[in-house]
């Protein structure tokens, strides 16, 4: 377990290093925000496709082997895109590196074959604990080796030190995890099947809906809050990484020290229609904060507790509305939803960036969410079993 765990960790350090870099490398081609976002349209867009073939290649040749595969491809796509001579190139780097980006839901599976089932949901919190702290520790990485100048950011050595860490999870995955026992879900079939049927319920519809508001609102930020902060306050990638790797710390102790007691004392209903309204009133926040350094971290840490609270109990909601064998399903049914967002987010927010203005896709996006929250909020404290 702690094998796994490591490469999980050190990989998303990685993956994290990249993050505040891309915007301000892009612009280094004369990038428009469109075309910005758009990276990481290409990203989540290719790696949706290739993560159920990734899936079905490790239910039949094994974990092990392709989360070697998916962990040498990453290499070999971050040293492409150090390399990156022209943008058409770092868009082949970034679609590339989506297609490889495999090895995260590979390891989760692993990590499900190696675990007993009364001891899943611990595992798979120690899995979210690393991937939290891989994703804290990198932005801050990746800033610091980016450099605080907007306009010319080191492009070179923040990608070859990503490449270096997915070669060292590499290593680490070669010599110290072994093979699995697959165990595969019986209710696996096609995501867009599984997603037609989910929706065929109509209170799980609803919760699986604003699941794809919600992170297609919060994809507007992630998206677009390095091209934002660089107009507003002339930040570079050091700044950002900085500011990312803060709300990840936020998101991390709301998820892994707060949500619990929380639960107990005001329901998994509540938080979750709070953590709409919060990450709503973020986003509007942000977009008066151009004059406030002070205002702009508070309306960060806001996004990041809503998010932190929305998740884990829309997760609850989601999972408890289904048999305890259709578990996997369902969770599969909302990544989905939650990759199909991080498409369709972006893209829409680079438009309305560059086309309306630097404030509108957290305007909109906080209005929107926040009327969406309170038209929901009936089916958000109404939900019960239903399949």
């Amino acid at each position: 377990m702690f094998a796994i765990l490591l490469v999980v960790f050190i990989d998303l350090i990685g993956f994290g290093i990249i993050i505040p870099l891309l915007p301000f490398y892009a612009e280094t081609f004369d990038a428009s925000p469109q075309k910005v976002t758009m990276l990481m349209v290409v990203y989540s867009l290719l790696q949706f496709l290739a993560a159920p073939i990734w899936g079905a290649l490790s239910d039949k040749y094994g974990r092990r082997i392709i989360l070697l595969v998916t962990l040498f491809g990453s290499i070999v796509a971050y040293l492409f895109l150090a390399y990156a001579s022209n943008l058409a190139e770092l868009f082949c780097a970034r679609g590339f590196a989506g297609l490889m980006a495999g090895n995260i839901a590979v390891a989760q599976a692993y990590i499900a074959d190696i675990t007993e089932k009364e001891y899943r949901a611990k595992a798979m919190g120690m899995f979210g604990a690393a991937f939290g702290l891989g994703f804290i520790i990198g932005p801050a990485i990746g800033g610091a080796l980016a450099g605080s100048d907007p306009a010319s950011p080191n492009v070179f050595i923040p990608p070859i030190m990503a490449s270096a860490l997915s070669a060292i999870a590499f290593l680490l995955s070669l010599f110290l995890i072994k093979n699995s026992t697959i165990k595969v879900d019986k209710y696996k079939k096609n995501r867009i099947k599984n997603l037609i049927e989910a929706l065929s319920f109509p209170n799980l519809r609803q919760l699986i809906v604003l699941l794809f508001f919600v992170t297609c609102v919060f994809a507007f930020m992630e998206s677009t809050f390095a091209l934002w902060s660089e107009r507003a306050f002339n930040w570079g990638a050091q700044q950002n990484g900085y500011f990312f790797a803060i709300a990840g710390l936020c998101g991390v102790v709301v998820q892994g020290f707060l949500i619990g007691p929380l639960v107990k004392n005001y329901g998994e209903s509540f938080l979750c229609f709070l953590g709409t309204l919060i990450l709503g009133i973020g986003m509007l926040g942000i977009s008066i904060s151009s004059t406030s350094f002070y205002l702009v971290l508070i309306s960060m840490l806001m996004i990041a507790c809503g998010l932190g609270l929305f998740l884990p109990t829309s997760s609850a909601l989601i999972i408890n509305m289904v048999d305890e064998e259709k578990k996997g399903w369902v969770l599969g049914v909302t990544q989905s939803i939650s990759s199909l967002a991080r498409i369709v987010g972006p893209g829409l927010a680079g438009l309305f960036f560059e086309n309306i203005g630097r404030n509108s896709p957290y305007i909109i996006g906080g209005v929107f969410i926040i009327i969406v929250g309170i038209i929901f909020k009936k089916y958000i404290f109404s939900s019960k079993k239903l399949i």
